[in-house]
């Protein structure tokens, strides 16, 4: 026990860098020479290099590879340090040019107790002793204020559970104002750094005595609350609301808490940092989102009329009818309405035949040699699209050339074609949809948007599909039939809409039911287990499909034993034991992945560099000894390295959320639903899961979840300024 004592007591230990090992991004390890001319190993957040005189603090540790080392929770340059020491790092530094172990000996000797003071205010009197040019004792000076203020940063950022790579971002952003700055406002954290939400920050603060109610914690508390809002999809927060929250949120001993709240709310509309603007109500909203959708409402009510492309036709019905007579009633009115008007809407369930629609207005338009783009929101979205319609199609990003910074179409130069086609608009959010309008020059190009307003809405703030079809602001089509031909599982997919979900199949083709109903799993974890069941004697054995690459499991939250953390390690595990006899170490699901030769792996961010975007499925193809991996995405390898942002980006992909799923097709979709999930339920989100399945759906569950989630009707609530402004607008051209 006593030892135990000693290993996890803090200590301070000095000397000389001795070797070092790694050092990147704020991070580093190697060995330290100390006063009795002993190694110690060390690991930890710093700046340092070989020769660096520094104090370390922290606790002994035993790592499993390296020993016994110190742990380090904070490092400093030696300001004490003895005239050997000193005479060392002046001596062997890479960035002190003219500086030999002689001169170095002359500046140790004069200055070893004091160098720090010296150095700092009177360069002049080194350069005088050593005999050394201004220029060169201004690059020693630069260089020991960097390291001594990088490391005092460090230190201090340690409280707040910053990652090496974002102290690093802060200290390359402010310099040796870093730590000043945050002692006097600890919440500027929240806007700096990505992923410091106001909640976290509060805790570190909280701690170091921060008042609860100093005007930073107040302003960052009501800042997060609209925040918090955008997140859940709404562009907009209703005045009173907005105080309620925030009250709730800082938890101020104040009786009169509210009316500072409300003091600080007004200071942030002053200075614009929010906006507040009487609608229906009283609302309140960062200014930019306002902005945009105010925008949005003009393109699309100015761009609300008849298109040139088919002008000089002089009866397009029959043209549409003597295209394809197979098209119904519906879908003939919707290929007219999208040759005619300069911007349509075309929405409808899964089976109604959305696609061969699209594909008429696609074959008709390229027949009279106009130009046409096809887009989507995701890239499994736009490849789905391409299939389906047999003309290349692209992301909205891609189309709109962003590089990872900018956006090369906008209006100066818009998009080069004459017909622009968007598939899935119900993934569109505002900022999406503000920089698709900008780009698009409708005195030319005709913009189609096509989309399933049963699915879920956008991750992003807003709704446009929903707002559209509700204002009818622009000409709007709904397919409201399940094609004949469309098959038994697109028809029990359109049966969930009505609130029902019919049982397990009758009818097999190559020895597959279309549908599956296992819904006499009460408890979570028989759910657990017949999944993992499935996956390790039916799948594969009995219904053919590849584990890896035919199937998706769907839940519909994150967390909880059949949430999509469990769930992944689970069946990496399984898999990597079934099919390549590899045993995967068990990993806590609040843990990072550790991610093993062929697991599947999906990309969760649009990432420039690699070139690889949000929802992109690949298979790890390669891993090296460091930790780094190579990923196979639709073919094209690409080497990510351990620890990086790259890393941070991928997650396990045996088992992804339905909202991730959107745009996206598999052979085979099984999907939880499940009781314990009943506040994330609703009809729309069992639809968007099912429709995910090209050949075969598996719902798997308890009896009251699934028909609990196929009978709720949730009312789409969010709060979008474009639903207020389609109907003002179109109320006054009336």
């Amino acid at each position: 026990m006593r030892k135990k004592i000693a290993e996890d007591s803090a200590v301070t230990v000095r000397g000389l860098v001795e070797t070092l090992y790694f050092a990147k991004d704020g991070f580093a390890a190697g060995v330290l020479r100390v006063a009795d001319n002993s190694l110690v190993k060390f690991a930890g957040p710093m700046y340092v290099r070989e020769n660096d005189p520094v104090v370390l603090r922290g606790r002994w540790e035993h790592h499993k590879k390296y020993g016994r080392q110190l742990q380090v929770t904070g490092a400093s340059l030696d300001l004490e340090i003895d005239a050997a020491g000193l005479a060392r790092y002046l001596a062997n530094h890479p960035e002190f040019k003219g500086i030999g172990p002689a001169k170095a000996e002359l500046i140790a000797e004069a200055f070893a107790d004091r160098f720090d003071d010296v150095i700092t205010h009177n360069p002049e009197a080194v350069a005088a002793v050593a005999k050394l040019s201004l220029d060169a004792v201004y690059a020693v000076r630069a260089t020991w204020l960097e390291n001594k203020n990088r490391n005092a940063a460090a230190t201090h950022l340690a409280a707040y559970g910053l990652t090496h790579r974002q102290t690093t971002a802060l200290v390359e952003r402010f310099g040796d104002r870093v730590v000043r700055m945050l002692e006097e406002n600890p919440y500027l954290l929240v806007s700096a750094v990505p992923g410091m939400g106001f909640k976290r920050v509060d805790k570190a603060a909280r701690k170091m005595n921060t008042p609860k109610d100093s005007p930073g914690r107040i302003r960052a508390g009501i800042e997060y609350c609209v925040a918090e809002a955008l997140e859940d999809g709404d562009c907009w927060v209703e005045y009173e609301d907005l105080l309620d929250r925030a009250n709730q949120l800082l938890v101020m001993d104040d009786l009169d808490s509210r009316e500072l709240i409300e003091r600080h709310l007004e200071g942030l509309i002053r200075e614009h940092e929010l906006v507040s603007s009487p609608y229906e109500v009283l609302v309140v909203a960062k200014p930019e989102i306002e902005e945009m959708e105010r925008e949005l409402a003009g393109w699309l009510l100015r761009a609300a009329e008849p298109t040139q492309h088919f002008a000089g036709v002089s009866d397009i019905d029959a043209l549409v009818r003597k295209a394809d007579p197979r098209l119904n009633a519906q879908q003939q009115e919707a290929v007219v309405s999208a040759l005619r008007n300069r911007i349509s809407l075309l929405s409808g369930g899964a089976g109604t035949g959305k696609t061969f629609t699209i594909r008429t207005v696609v074959r008709m338009c390229l027949d009279r040699g106009l130009k046409v783009e096809l887009a989507a929101p995701t890239g499994k979205a736009a490849k789905r699209m391409e299939e389906m319609v047999t003309q290349p199609a692209r992301t909205i990003h891609r189309l709109l050339q962003f590089d990872g910074n900018t956006y090369a179409m906008d209006p100066e130069s818009p998009i080069d074609a004459d017909v622009v086609i968007i598939d899935e608009v119900s993934m569109v959010d505002v900022r999406l949809a503000w920089r698709l309008f900008r780009a698009i020059d409708f005195s030319r190009t005709s913009l189609l948007l096509v989309g399933d307003h049963n699915q879920l809405p956008p991750v992003g703030p807003g709704n446009m599909l929903r707002d559209l079809i509700q204002s009818r602001a622009i000409p709007t089509v709904i397919l409201p039939k399940v094609m004949r031909q469309a098959g038994e599982l697109k028809e029990n997919c359109a049966a969930v809409l009505d609130g029902e979900v019919r049982p397990t199949s009758d009818s097999e083709v190559q020895g597959r039911r279309p549908w599956y109903v296992a819904d006499q799993f009460t408890d979570t974890m028989e759910v657990r287990r017949f999944l993992l069941f499935l996956f390790e004697k039916v799948l594969a054995e009995r219904l053919r499909f590849d584990i890896v690459r035919d199937l998706q499991v769907l839940s519909p939250t994150h967390k909880g034993p059949i949430g999509t953390r469990s769930l992944n390690v689970d069946l990496q595990q399984l898999i990597q034991w079934k099919l390549y006899g590899v045993e995967a170490p068990p990993v806590d699901d609040t843990a990072p992945p550790r991610f093993l030769l062929y697991d599947k792996v999906i990309q969760t961010r649009n990432n420039y560099k690699t070139g690889v975007m949000n929802g992109t499925i690949g298979i790890v193809a390669e891993v090296l000894a460091d930790g780094s991996i190579g990923v196979d995405f639709d073919g094209a390898r690409v080497g990510i390295e351990h620890g990086s942002d790259e890393m941070r980006e991928l997650q396990l992909a045996y088992c992804l959320s339905i909202h991730k799923c959107q745009g996206s097709e598999y052979p085979c979709a099984i999907v939880i639903t499940h009781k314990s999930h009943e506040f994330q339920h609703h009809r729309n989100l069992l639809y968007t899961g099912v429709t995910r399945a090209q050949e075969t759906a598996i719902i798997i569950g308890d009896r009251w979840g699934i028909h609990h989630c196929a009978k709720k009707r949730e009312v789409d609530r969010r709060n979008t300024f474009l639903s207020f402004l389609l109907r003002a607008i179109r109320d006054e051209a009336r």
